[in-house]
């Protein structure tokens, strides 16, 4: 397997070591096959993107502090699961963010540098895009440091998508707002802010977003409006802001939004063509799971 699918099995492989995740998806997994059709109908797989928080809060415990750590490490793997499913047989793949699997030219070029104090932004997962003729040989062969050379050596070729994920809006919408406006400001050098670091840059992707997705885990009557201050602090994010549920005018966009908005460069015609090519040739999730 030395195409992009090796990645994206990792990728997922690391979502499913999860306990939290694994004991949800045993709850999960019959719902997600009842909304697709058993995985074989290609709209109701990218309309999941608008199911996730229904499915999501099937399995939602209580509010304390182990509890709402094991549900945001849970609701962050089940959007990057998503991704990975619409993105089967592309050349994009989403990973939560790791020193290992992650490249490291991709975290040094993401690496926030106050005065001497380096730091990373809350990434809870990345979307890499890379070029169709990148050689995934050495992903193949678990040979991490050779396939962080490999992107260093095209990185002006990559796409970089950063997505924050949370399942509670209103006490986290200023993190991704902050960062967002970091990156775009690409640092403040009056300040003593810079971004990136051993001689790379977010200027030197080939582009770059920052997006926020949350369930909310916010009852309905308590959900953000269109002119609450957190709606106002992600509505303008690069990357835009998204939640598991199907669109609000004003308020947030279905997750199935994502793929357009940022990944132009991945499709070349409907997103749900995409997933019927990966169906009809059982590439990726649909070759069997994982």
């Amino acid at each position: 397997m030395s195409t992009i699918e090796a990645y994206r099995r990792i990728a997922n492989q690391q979502l499913f070591a999860m306990k939290s995740f694994e004991k949800a998806w045993a709850i999960w997994l019959p719902q997600l096959h009842k909304l697709t059709d058993d995985f074989q109908d290609p709209l109701k797989v990218l309309k999941l993107g608008s199911e996730l928080s229904s499915v999501f809060t099937s399995t939602a415990s209580g509010r304390g502090q182990g509890d709402v750590s094991s549900a945001g490490a849970s609701w962050e793997a089940l959007v990057c699961w998503y991704l990975n499913v619409v993105l089967s047989g592309t050349n994009a793949v989403a990973i939560k963010q790791s020193r290992k699997w992650v490249p490291e030219c991709v975290n040094d070029a993401l690496t926030v540098n106050y005065s001497n104090t380096q730091t990373n932004t809350e990434s809870d997962l990345v979307v890499l895009v890379f070029p169709d003729a990148f050689d995934f040989t050495s992903i193949v062969d678990r040979d991490v440091e050779s396939f962080s050379n490999s992107v260093r050596s095209i990185l002006t070729d990559i796409e970089v998508h950063v997505v924050q994920c949370k399942t509670n809006w209103n006490d986290n919408a200023q993190i991704p707002m902050l960062w967002d406006m970091v990156y775009k400001a690409d640092g403040f050098k009056a300040s003593n802010l810079t971004i990136g670091r051993a001689g790379v840059s977010i200027g030197d992707l080939r582009n770059f977003s920052y997006s926020f997705v949350t369930v909310p885990s916010q009852k309905e009557s308590k959900r953000p409006k269109a002119n609450s201050l957190s709606v106002k602090r992600v509505y303008n994010l690069s990357g835009g802001n998204y939640w598991g549920m199907e669109t609000q005018s004003g308020v947030a966009r279905a997750l199935h939004e994502f793929f357009k908005n940022n990944l132009r460069s991945v499709f070349t015609g409907p997103v749900d063509h995409s997933i019927k090519r990966a169906i009809d040739g059982k590439i990726g999730w649909f070759a069997g799971g994982q």
